[in-house]
C-alpha cells in the first residue's frame, strides 16, 4: 500500500519559471473542477429541494469534496512556496472580476496567506480547509450585510423574483450547517485527494 507520507520541506525552495506555468496550467483546472463543484450543487439543490435554493449558498460543500485531488497535485507536486498563495490569490481575483463581491475575494487573500502557511508547516489539511473556509468569503455578504448585498444584486440586474430565491435561506441555522459540512468535507476531500495523487498521478509522473 502507498504510504500517505508529507512532503520534504527541506526540498522545498522558491518558485522558477518552469514552477508558474506549471502552477498556471493547475489553477485552471481547479477552477474548471470548481465548476463542477457547482454544478453537482446545481443538480442537489434542484432534486433534495425543488428549485426552491440558490445553488451557490452550498457551493463550498460540494467544491471541498471534488477540488482535493487538484489541490494536492499543486501541494505535492509543485512544492515550492508561494505556489498555494497564488494559486488561492488567483482564484480571489477571478471571483472578484467575474461579478461576485469584493468581500469574497478580500476573504480568499486572507485564506490564501493561511492556506500557504499551512502549506509551510507541511500540513495539507490545514492547507486545503483554509483554502475551502475562504471560498465561504463569497456568500458572507448574504448572511451578514443582507441590504448591500441586495443592492449588489439589483445592480447586475437580478429579478425581484431571483433576489428572493437568493435571500430565502440566509438565516443563522443554514450558514452553521454549510460551515460545518465545509470542515467535514474538506478533510474527506483531502483523504480522497492524497489517495489519488500518491496511488496514481504521482505514479504517472504528473
Amino acid at each position: 500500500m502507498t504510504e500517505l507520507k508529507y512532503i520534504n520541506k527541506k526540498e522545498n525552495s522558491n518558485l522558477q519559471i518552469k514552477d508558474l506555468i506549471t502552477l498556471g496550467l493547475y489553477t485552471i483546472l481547479l477552477i474548471l473542477v470548481m465548476a463542477v463543484g457547482i454544478g453537482i450543487s446545481t443538480i442537489l439543490t434542484a432534486v433534495l429541494f425543488g428549485g426552491k435554493v440558490y445553488f451557490a449558498t452550498y457551493t463550498s460543500i460540494t467544491v471541498a469534496l471534488v477540488c482535493g485531488s487538484v489541490y494536492s497535485l499543486i501541494f505535492n507536486k509543485i512544492n515550492k512556496n508561494m505556489a498555494i498563495f497564488i494559486m488561492i490569490a488567483i482564484i480571489g481575483l477571478f471571483m472578484a472580476i467575474s461579478g461576485h463581491s469584493i468581500l469574497g475575494g478580500v476573504v480568499l487573500i486572507f485564506a490564501a496567506i493561511l492556506a500557504e502557511i499551512a502549506f509551510r508547516y507541511g500540513n495539507e489539511y490545514l492547507s486545503y480547509l483554509f483554502f475551502n473556509l475562504g471560498n465561504i468569503g463569497i456568500i458572507l455578504p448574504m448572511f451578514f450585510m443582507k441590504d448591500s448585498y441586495v443592492k449588489h444584486l439589483q445592480n447586475r440586474n437580478y429579478s425581484e423574483e431571483k433576489i428572493n430565491l437568493v435571500m430565502s435561506t440566509t438565516d443563522m441555522k443554514t450558514f452553521i450547517f454549510i460551515v460545518i459540512f465545509t470542515i467535514l468535507f474538506s478533510f474527506i476531500g483531502t483523504y480522497l485527494g492524497r489517495k489519488l495523487y500518491f496511488k496514481n498521478f504521482n505514479k504517472a509522473g504528473l
